[in-house]
């Protein structure tokens, strides 16, 4: 009963010095590195374009609009890029907007390399080759608070 009683207090403490340590880091609007793919803070400026394909059932202009996405890549100033297509949940479905058909989020350094990328000539390349299979295109900048 004595063991029992030292290893639930020990696990106790553990837990809640564990709980204190993820508190700090998520006020101090870093994160904690848990493996080698997982930087310790993130970019500071979210690029997040959202586009609706003109027929989303045509499997070329798809094709076609996701390897031009994937081109953009080569944009030395892009930290981190994401290519998704929606997702949705039973928990939040009535407030989840799926009817995207390609949500490309990229992260960079700083606001000055975002606009780099905006002049970049691969960007308005992809944009001229491309812009004839989109019916709406939305996007959300957001700058990081530190």
């Amino acid at each position: 009963m004595i063991m029992k009683t030292s290893t639930s207090r020990r696990k106790f403490l553990t837990n809640t010095a564990q709980g204190l340590a993820v508190g700090t880091a998520l006020t101090t609007s870093t994160f904690m590195e848990t493996n080698a793919h997982t930087p310790a803070k993130l970019p500071a400026f979210s690029h997040h374009v959202f586009f609706w394909l003109k027929e989303p059932q045509n499997q070329e202009a798809y094709q076609q609009l996701y390897k031009a996405l994937q081109k953009l890549g080569q944009i030395t100033e892009i930290a981190a890029a994401h290519i998704g297509r929606s997702s949705i949940n039973d928990f939040d479905k009535s407030v989840t907007d799926a009817s995207y058909t390609f949500s490309v989020l990229l992260l960079f350094a700083t606001k000055e390399a975002e606009e780099k990328y905006l002049v970049h000539p691969l960007h308005k390349q992809f944009i001229e080759e491309n812009k004839h299979l989109w019916s709406k295109v939305v996007v959300y900048d957001s700058i990081a608070i530190r």
